[in-house]
């Protein structure tokens, strides 16, 4: 559904899908779902990550990272 309402289908996709959604309003309720999603997640806030937690988030996936990386040898 992004590539569709981004247009980065086909002409060909495009056209075969408006096709589909013109006979079938299961189809038609889950874009409208989605386009609404979308929009509701575009307008919300960006909240920063607070100091502490970046430096506890780093740390743990570089311990992953580095494990897995041992763990492979």
């Amino acid at each position: 559904m992004a590539d569709y309402l981004e247009s980065a289908l086909t002409p060909e996709v495009i056209a075969e899908l408006e096709a589909h959604l013109e006979g079938c309003e299961p189809c038609v309720a889950y874009l409208r779902t989605y386009r609404r999603t979308k929009d509701l997640t575009a307008q919300t806030e960006r909240v920063e990550m607070p100091e502490e937690m970046t430096i506890r988030l780093r740390r743990f996936l570089l311990d992953k990272l580095l494990s897995k990386s041992d763990r492979e040898r």
